[in-house]
């Protein structure tokens, strides 16, 4: 789908109010920054219960202490997808937000838009398409109803490319936007909707109904999509006012993400906490899924973002759009930052930097 800013700002009307988080404290011997700064986030997800994937980080990081470890205030903004998240960037209502990267090569592209991300908490996220049971095949979703978050939607882009790598047109399924992948999980429950793309955690939240069952399991669609789909971005003007505030928040994801990582327990706790939906069978075989995909090392690997944007233009919907180099939609120099204050991760990961 074109992305143009004229369609970014008009779907973007409808935001959603801000849900600001309060801080917790926690002890560290790392030394807190006297001064605390401001960082408004948009996330592309109406739902600001805790994502069962490694998108939780936001929440985990405010849960657990970590921004104000690192001197941030971050007040989270829940929009519905990617062009309402790009929307709430270009008018100012926040200073960063978590975009399909393939949505910044568009804004680049066709409206010279200074947009970069600078850090990404997910990589090979375990998405899925569940179905309902007499869909054999995913040619079979042709003239189905299938639940997206909106039109250009990280979720819409992703089951799009999947949908290619098997032949099938791009458009063969009726795409309906309905919101948040519980509400699209719920709505393929109740029998209201076909289809729908969701992280493996949310499917499990389900239980298991009759009649419902994985049409493309988690590892063929990791295959078939880029490893590396979103990223928090800024405009450069964001960048150069806000820059120590950026770092903060990036120090902030990429300590809680390793916390996650090296302690798997806190997860779990929080997810089971927070998600009394979720049995503990299912909230352990999530949590074993996740393990190795926390973006400890800040995940923008410059070769992972390189195959991303290869990936984008080989789409037929890039065809004709102006290319745009990896390195001219990144600035790495967060990240960067942030391992060298917080060291070299000693874990198992396939964040490699």
């Amino acid at each position: 789908m074109h992305l143009t800013i004229a369609f970014l700002i008009r779907t973007g009307a409808t935001l959603l109010a801000s849900a600001t988080f309060g801080l917790l404290a926690t002890t560290t011997a790392m030394s807190q920054p006297t001064d605390v700064l401001e960082v408004k986030l948009a996330l592309g997800v109406a739902d600001t219960q805790f994502n069962p994937t490694t998108g939780s980080i936001f929440q985990l990081a405010e849960q657990f202490g970590f921004y104000e470890k690192h001197g941030v205030k971050v007040t989270i903004v829940p929009l519905e997808g990617t062009p309402q998240a790009v929307a709430a960037l270009n008018a100012g209502a926040v200073d960063v937000a978590d975009i399909s990267i393939d949505a910044a090569l568009r804004l680049r592209a066709d409206n010279d838009l200074p947009i970069r991300g600078f850090v990404a908490v997910g990589r090979g996220a375990a998405f899925l398409i569940a179905a309902r049971s007499d869909i054999k095949t995913v040619a079979d979703l042709a003239g189905k109803s299938y639940a997206i978050a909106d039109n250009g939607s990280l979720d819409h882009t992703l089951t799009q490319a999947v949908l290619r790598s098997y032949d099938i047109p791009a458009d063969a399924p009726n795409f309906v936007a309905i919101g948040a992948p519980d509400v699209r999980i719920q709505a393929l429950a109740a029998g209201r909707i076909d289809a729908t793309t969701v992280s493996y955690g949310t499917f499990m939240s389900i239980n298991n109904p009759p009649g419902i069952s994985v049409l493309v399991q988690p590892d063929d669609f990791s295959s078939r999509s880029p490893s590396l789909s979103k990223f928090v971005a800024a405009l450069d003007s964001t960048i150069e006012t806000k820059h120590e505030a950026l770092q903060r928040f990036t120090n902030a994801l990429v300590d809680a993400s390793r916390s996650m990582a090296s302690d798997p327990q806190q997860w779990v706790d929080a997810i089971t906490e927070a998600r009394p939906d979720l049995t503990a069978e299912n909230i352990a075989a999530t949590s074993a899924l996740v393990q190795t995909r926390w973006c400890v090392n800040g995940c923008v690997n410059p070769d992972e973002l390189e195959k991303t944007v290869a990936f984008s233009y080989d789409n037929p919907d890039f065809e004709g759009v102006n290319v745009i180099p990896a390195e001219d939609i990144v600035d790495q120099s967060f990240v960067s930052s942030a391992v060298e204050i917080l060291g070299e991760f000693k874990g198992k990961t396939i964040d490699v930097r």
